[in-house]
């Protein structure tokens, strides 16, 4: 008994040790991050964390539901796709084919109204609010030097950073975007408490706009830039410009680094499949949503076009714009906004579709840049749409 007693102590006495540390050394997000995750039986965040965060609202004060394709749900998931479906942990699908809603599925408690997290996905919208902000005139264009809004990016090599290179994900700057390591800028910036100071501990250390680099600390930059710029918030901006334009159904969130805080720009908005899909029918059209342009036809356009910056392999990025992804199946070309675990918005333009997937996994493997469910979705998608 008496060993078994040292022993509860000398275990109580480490993790007290452990917690010390990690306030010493500025990694109290460990903390809040465990909490999170392996204490609730997770090994990472997942779609359904919206109620363990601070969060800003974004009300949908003009709703406009969706209209029925007369094929509504005819259809099915083809047999040779539900074990991969199912085993990849989906919780909604949706298909949207000429404007109307062809086929949705939802699985296990999820329906029409849950909410999920888009995780990167909400980098993409924070690319539409920067067009809109050079629309209004904010900013002055794509090319505007980073500095003029964060004077931390003058001199050097960091004089030459600007708006477009942290859209294309060519900034030179070494975030990095580890998902495995919990003291990387990927932990900190989504379980830590002052996600700015986390972002500026960083610095240009590569020519702006000679290499492609995925990292989400440029979105950071971005959304930091769109505050200081409009004067408004990432969320009630997009507010102001796009939910309340497109007939979101559902409040949307978006997750918070503290109450009152910064918006995460670069993951964690969260809305249903069927608001999701309005952003992929935005796009399909242009930026325009019932004969209103909300978003400039020629930033949709600038942001779907490869930005051929090679990468580290030496190979030109012609898979990524603008913060959109971009690729061809079977001949056909579509683009897509992507998220940790498989969530997609994708549209495949010459079959008037938009294909939502929402879900707690995806495929790890990539092939032509892409996790290869994607391809399977499009393919299911094609599917239905053709029966």
């Amino acid at each position: 008994m008496r060993i078994l007693k040292r022993i509860l102590i000398g275990l109580a006495a480490l993790l007290l040790l452990a917690v010390v540390a990690l306030y010493f050394t500025g990694n109290q997000h460990v903390l809040n991050g465990i909490g999170k995750t392996y204490l609730i039986g997770k090994t990472k965040p997942d779609i359904d964390d919206m109620d363990y965060f601070d969060l800003s609202t974004i009300a949908a004060d003009h709703p406009e539901p969706w209209t029925m394709h007369a094929d509504y749900n005819l259809g099915k998931i083809p047999d040779e796709y539900t074990a991969r479906v199912d085993s990849l942990g989906t919780t909604a699908f949706l298909v949207i084919k000429d404007d109307a809603i062809l086929f949705e599925k939802y699985w296990g408690k999820t329906d029409e109204q849950t909410l999920a997290n888009s995780f990167s996905m909400a980098k993409s919208f924070t690319a539409m609010l920067i067009g809109k902000a050079i629309e209004e005139g904010f900013i002055q264009s794509l090319d505007q030097p980073v500095g003029d809004f964060l004077p931390e990016f003058t001199g050097g090599e960091a004089s030459k950073l600007t708006i477009r290179h942290l859209l294309q994900m060519t900034s030179g700057i070494p975030f990095g975007e580890s998902y495995s390591s919990p003291f990387g800028y990927v932990a900190k910036s989504y379980y830590g408490k002052d996600l700015i100071k986390e972002t500026m501990k960083f610095g240009v250390e590569k020519t702006p706009g000679t290499l492609w680099v995925y990292e989400g600390g440029n979105t950071v930059l971005l959304g930091m830039i769109l505050k200081k710029a409009t004067g408004r918030t990432p969320s009630d901006y997009f507010f102001q410009k796009f939910w309340s334009c497109i007939g979101a159904e559902s409040t949307a969130y978006w997750n918070l680094d503290h109450e009152g805080g910064m918006e995460k720009t670069f993951s964690g908005f969260y809305a249903t499949a069927r608001d999701f899909a309005r952003i992929g029918k935005l796009y399909h059209h242009g930026g325009v949503w019932e004969n209103d342009t909300i978003l400039s036809p020629a930033f949709v356009a600038e942001s779907l076009t490869p930005n051929n910056v090679a990468d580290a392999n030496g190979e030109k990025c012609d898979w990524y714009g603008l913060h959109w992804w971009l690729g061809e199946h079977n001949g056909k070309k579509f683009y897509s906004c992507r998220g940790l675990r498989g969530q997609y918005i994708a549209v495949m333009p010459e079959e008037n579709l938009v294909v939502v997937r929402i879900g707690h996994n995806q495929n790890k493997e990539r092939v032509g840049h892409m996790p290869p469910d994607l391809y399977m979705y499009l393919d299911i998608a094609l599917a239905i749409s053709s029966r």
